[in-house]
């Protein structure tokens, strides 16, 4: 490696960490495996004179080879009073607990682990050896399982505390640089083998693509260098789009969309944890499916006139009244109040009624509608009708319709709430006691 490749690193590893405001003085911590990326990092950051400690993971995934590496690494930092940090972890304990791969166990144990030493020890970043090769790899994974622009974006060089500093540097000039200051490291075994995809694509893919093109790894770094640069754009358009058409709504949110913004809408659907293959085949469907519900795990999104609507699908349970009084439940207020039959009455909230006490028998219950409820509507003169067909008479979406209220004693109907009285509780004049019904739904 020649002095301008040696220089080049170091330049790179300086210039980042000044671009995040990084000094001498801050405290890093740095995840050293014992392999050739993470001692060039450790040695580049202590040859600038970086405050930092070396933190190392016996994963217990390669029998003896696994306690050799730590034993190396903290041999390699006691020559150089370098803090050394160490866990021991059976990862496959964890993989059975959890239920998930070994890479994914490995991953939780390590970032689990920093961020309880970073929180004790003070440290205010962890620094990681990812570089331009592994940027590359996950891009080309990414593309392969399916992703939108943020997945191909590759690894970025900040994400919260931890920092990549190596991440412009490709594998060979990390290679030549440990040969020119004759920087020891260990070789992992299985990264010679092919029993991850990642490798896979490594020893296979990636040469065949150099191979093809010779300015592959030139036009990648623009590539990416592009990407992530619409990427700005798009996510900043993305977090005003949230700001103005994502809101609260009683018991659920509120998503205004249109085709315009419908990739918008699918980002926010696939981060809140709906898989984008089936949110899409949902809401690319026509518009003028108005009514449809999507429901995934303990949510249902519904198409309205406006976009969707999200919420959580409505539980079994029904709320029991004992007496009059005031009750709290998730999302509402209602409270319930004897009045003396001469006491006036005002109608000027939908929200507020008053009934018969000939109707108020406790313990009251108030629940949500169910397939079949029927009651007799306040100036029908004691004709039943379905409760469907009073929400569809009113215009509902769907998703108001799930979300309807009713109020009712141990035989009918009281009060399909917000929106009609039952006939049978009406109010007469010799009514020596009536009720004043009060619901209020409470926001976020």
């Amino acid at each position: 490696m020649s002095k301008n490749a040696t220089n080049t690193l170091s330049r790179e590893v300086e210039r980042f960490l000044l671009s995040i405001g990084v000094s001498r003085q801050t405290r890093l911590l740095v995840g050293v495996s014992g392999g050739m990326d993470s001692m060039a990092l450790l040695h580049n950051l202590y040859a600038l004179g970086y405050s930092i400690s070396a933190s190392h993971v016996n994963f217990n995934l390669r029998g003896s080879e696994s306690d050799e590496d730590a034993a190396f690494v903290r041999q390699w930092c006691a020559g150089r009073s370098i803090p050394f940090l160490f866990l021991n972890k059976i990862t496959k304990t964890i993989e059975a607990e959890l239920g998930i791969n070994t890479q994914t166990a490995a991953r939780k144990i390590r970032y689990d682990w920093w961020e309880k030493l970073a929180r004790k020890h003070g440290f205010e970043y962890v620094c990681t050896a990812h570089h331009f090769d592994d940027s590359v790899e996950t891009l080309l994974l990414n593309l392969f399982r399916g992703t939108g622009i943020k997945g191909l974006r590759g690894i970025p060089a900040q994400r919260g505390i931890y920092l990549r500093p190596l991440l412009n540097i490709s594998k060979t000039d990390i290679k030549t640089y440990c040969l020119e200051h004759e920087i020891p490291y260990r070789e992992d075994s299985s990264n010679e083998k092919d029993d991850y995809q990642r490798n896979q694509i490594r020893h296979h893919i990636v040469p065949l693509l150099h191979e093809i093109y010779p300015g592959f790894q030139s036009s990648m770094h623009k590539t990416i260098e592009r990407i992530n640069l619409e990427w700005e754009t798009i996510d900043h358009l993305y977090s005003e789009w949230v700001a103005k058409h994502i809101a609260q709504e009683r018991g659920g949110i509120r998503i205004e969309s249109h085709r315009q913004t419908i990739a918008f809408a699918l980002r926010w659907l696939e981060e809140i944890g709906i898989p984008w293959s089936l949110a899409t085949d949902f809401v690319m469907a026509s518009d003028d499916n108005t009514g449809q519900v999507l429901e995934y795990a303990d949510r249902r999104l519904s198409r309205t006139a406006f976009g969707f609507y999200l919420a959580d699908l409505q539980p079994t349970a029904q709320y029991i009244l004992e007496s009059p009084g005031q009750y709290s439940y998730e999302d509402f207020n209602i409270s319930i109040e004897a009045l003396s039959g001469s006491e006036p009455m005002h109608f000027e909230d939908p929200n507020v009624v008053y009934a018969s006490d000939k109707v108020m028998s406790w313990p009251m219950i108030i629940r949500h509608i169910k397939d079949g409820d029927v009651f007799q509507p306040f100036g029908m003169e004691g004709k039943h009708k379905k409760i469907q067909d009073l929400l569809t008479d009113l215009k509902l979406e769907m998703y108001q319709k799930s979300r309807v209220l009713i109020l009712e004693n141990q035989t009918h109907i009281v009060w399909v709430v917000g929106l009609r009285l039952d006939e049978r509780a009406r109010v007469h004049p010799d009514d020596a006691l009536k009720y004043k019904i009060t619901y209020t739904e409470r926001v976020g």
